[in-house]
């Protein structure tokens, strides 16, 4: 039954709808209707919703709303179709409508489902306020590897046998050779060295391959592979950061010539490589910070005691900051600074130098505190985690307070046999190449007692991690 016309009586703060249908039809009591819902967000499985329409004033007879369904989410797929109307019965002032969700397999962003009241009984003059609710429908599927720690293999030099592992972010489950089994191929690979990552896409540096193989990073599925064994983008590629939507490669080029190092850049529109950055011998470890981008020259074949600055707007080196003999690691402080540590020349070199600890400002690129370890001494891996300095030295975990001006003399864990390491969330994170031939594993300790909560077997020589998904720190 439709109302026909209406007339707006204002008197006493109070507002009156009347309408007039027919000679026979009993006046309705006309109150404003809106539309609410208990709460705007909800998961795919939390099954039934109730959509609540409510009138100030109970109607004398039925009436019709209307109601019109917007919104990313998408009827059948996530919510079961809604009939776009409603009857709130003479003498009611609340009609509830059940909205269901549907709960699929699928991965997928949160979605939204609006639902706008567009006419009462015909007409708008009876919408109220609150016309219009908007559900935020959130996902509860997971990809494969979305959750947890990827650990990178280089594999034997030669043998084509790179991997990368998975380990749930639980600790309870580890899945090896993860690119393989998904995409049913044998080989894929030599010698892999790093990864970087932008949106869901990551990038693996395959350093005897001579290419970067692309893939999503939570499905581990290959969406493209840069270069290749004619060395025409890569020469020995080592490490990778990406800036303004294009990625900066590490080459140490020719082991015999060190003025063949480079930077090479890629356009990750088309995953082409661009032309190259001529950098100082041995570019390793990179990073940046908004535009800029540091380098540290480890040496590659030979050594080498520079970070190197290059400027990303316009592709070229703008100065270095000498620092000590083979710098391996960069890290950002919360206050912007960067940290570099420098192992030293090893002994077999002939000319054994110690190694050290810089503290760069990277206002104006200088270094501001220098802390220097004995001749013998030779550290790498760090990790800067809230305000916390963590390296590897000797079969031994350090911990050093970033405004420390002494290195502290006591290990926070001993016995150890890392390549490699990472701190996160308040556990240490460490790689065991065991023999160099047989699987590795990755050994986890709890950071509040320095005890070992588990360690995983993984694949041949593992050399990096990396966090994954709402893992990712």
């Amino acid at each position: 039954m439709k109302i026909r016309s209406f007339i707006l009586t204002v008197a006493m703060a109070a507002i009156v709808f009347v309408g007039c249908k027919n000679d026979d039809d009993v006046q309705p009591q006309l109150g404003a209707v809106s539309i609410s819902v208990t709460d705007n967000s909800y998961a795919e499985g939390d099954g039934v919703i109730a959509l609540t329409f409510t009138a100030t004033t109970a109607f004398n007879s039925d009436i019709v709303i209307a109601y019109e369904v917007s919104g990313t989410a998408t009827a059948a797929e996530d919510f079961e179709a809604l009939s776009g109307s409603a009857t709130l019965a003479a003498g009611e002032t609340t009609f509830i409508q059940n909205i269901t969700l549907l709960d699929d397999d699928d991965v997928e962003t949160s979605e939204e489902l609006v639902i706008t009241i567009t006419s009462i009984d015909g007409a708008q003059e009876l919408i109220g306020s609150s016309n219009a609710v908007t559900l935020t429908i959130t996902d509860n599927d997971s990809f494969a590897y979305e959750n947890g720690i990827l650990v990178l293999h280089e594999g034997n030099f030669g043998a084509g046998n790179a991997s990368v592992s998975f380990v749930s972010d639980d600790l309870t489950s580890t899945e090896n050779g993860i690119f393989k089994s998904v995409n049913e191929v044998d080989s894929w690979g030599d010698t892999a060295q790093s990864i970087a990552f932008e949106g869901d896409l990551a990038y693996i540096v395959l350093n005897n391959s001579q290419k970067i193989e692309v893939v999503n990073r939570f499905t581990f599925e290959s969406v493209a592979t840069i270069g290749g064994p004619d060395k025409t983008d890569f020469l020995n590629p080592r490490f990778m950061v990406i800036v303004n939507g294009k990625g900066y490669v590490t080459n140490w080029g020719d082991g015999s010539n060190p003025d063949d190092d480079f930077i090479a850049v890629i356009n990750l529109e088309n995953n082409t490589v661009e032309s190259p950055i001529s950098v100082a011998e041995g570019p390793e470890m990179i990073v940046a910070n908004e535009s800029t981008i540091y380098v540290a020259h480890k040496g590659g074949f030979n050594q080498n005691n520079i970070v190197s600055v290059i400027d990303a707007t316009t592709n070229a080196v703008t100065t270095s900051i000498t620092v000590a003999d083979r710098p391996n690691s960069l890290q950002f402080d919360a206050d912007g600074n960067l940290w570099a540590l420098s192992g030293g020349n090893p002994s077999w070199t002939g000319i054994e130098s110690p190694g050290q600890l810089d503290k760069i400002d990277i206002t104006d690129n200088t270094v501001t505190e220098t802390l220097t370890f004995e001749t013998t001494e030779h550290p790498g891996a760090l990790s800067l985690v809230d305000g916390s300095l963590y390296y590897y030295l000797s079969g031994s975990v350090f911990k050093l307070d970033a405004t420390s001006t002494t290195l502290p003399t006591t290990a926070e864990i001993t016995g150890l046999s890392f390549v490699n390491m990472s701190v996160n969330a308040g556990k240490l994170y460490g790689v065991d190449a065991k023999d160099y031939s047989s699987n590795g594993s990755l050994e986890v300790y709890d950071l509040s007692n320095n005890t070992l909560l588990t360690s995983e077997e993984v694949s041949i020589i593992p050399t990096a991690i990396y966090f994954n998904g709402a893992f990712e720190f």
